[in-house]
């Protein structure tokens, strides 16, 4: 476990832990500020574990020369590229009692660690995520995302619309185990993890402050075609499992987002009046 130490120079045993985890598998102009923004958090007490995925060696120098300044930082390095299996083995190496997602492009707020871990001591749900800002390539904020607040509201809302913003939550370790880990998607291993929790009846919830920064720039699948015939796909195992009408609804909905992916406002719904129409998605 990781603990630490009080003011008077003890060790802290019952607190509950934490890992960021967060995989990259090329350099961006963004990486610094996400790896700082973990590294800058007011609650200091955390473990930061990084996988390079089929990433090449300067990458791979850059995130040692970090590991060598921060002794929070543990580093793993694998070749195959698929987020769904780095992230698997980053959980089975984490220590902490929750996993707190980090994207290798977004920005933490500080206080992002102390607010879930305050919300989670006092309310251990398998699954807590928060609103986010949007902001564009140049940091600048842009748009907000909120989400459904309770476990039933984000059960209602599941087939109709996005939950969670996937590096925004912090899931509970033993929970994601005994899920067996992210079980597949190239560009949507989170929704297969929502609708899955939901079958298990996961304990989940959203906080309405924004703890996280999440960047839009030209690079991401988020909103794609595939990503949106992926889920359709989620919802169709999920109909076969149990044809009640939620999942024929979930199903119906997605299929109709893949056939009309490219007509769909996608994030700029989630934009500013003034940056609705500067989003080119």
């Amino acid at each position: 476990m990781i603990f630490a130490a009080d003011a008077a120079g003890g060790m802290l045993t019952n607190r509950m832990t934490a890992s960021f985890i967060l995989c990259v598998n090329r350099d961006n102009p963004w990486l610094d500020t996400a790896i700082e923004s973990v590294l800058a958090q007011d609650e200091p007490a955390f473990e930061f574990l990084i996988g390079a995925n089929a990433c090449d060696d300067a990458l791979w120098e850059k995130l040692n020369a970090y590991a060598a300044r921060d002794t929070r930082i543990s580093l793993t390095r694998t070749a195959i590229g698929q987020l769904a299996f780095n992230l698997n083995i980053l959980a089975d190496k984490a220590r902490g009692d929750y996993l707190v997602r980090m994207d290798a492009d977004d920005v933490c707020m500080p206080h992002r660690l102390s607010t879930l871990m305050s919300v989670l001591s006092v309310d251990p749900v398998d699954i807590l995520g928060s609103a986010v800002t949007l902001i564009n390539e140049a940091g600048v904020p842009i748009g907000r995302m909120d989400f459904p607040l309770t476990s039933d509201a984000i059960v209602k809302a599941l087939p109709t619309r996005t939950v969670f913003c996937h590096p925004a939550v912090a899931v509970k370790r033993q929970f994601l185990l005994g899920m067996r880990g992210y079980l597949g998607g190239f560009v949507s291993e989170d929704t297969d993890l929502w609708l899955r929790a939901q079958r298990a009846g996961a304990s989940m919830k959203n906080l309405p402050d924004a703890l996280l920064s999440y960047r839009l720039h030209g690079n991401q699948s988020i909103m794609s075609s595939a990503g949106y015939a992926e889920v359709a796909s989620h919802w169709l195992r999920e109909w076969v499992i149990d044809p009640s009408w939620y999942h024929f609804r979930g199903l119906t909905i997605a299929c109709m987002k893949a056939l009309l992916a490219r007509r769909l406002p996608g994030v700029r719904r989630y934009l500013s009046k003034r940056n609705s129409r500067g989003l080119n998605r």
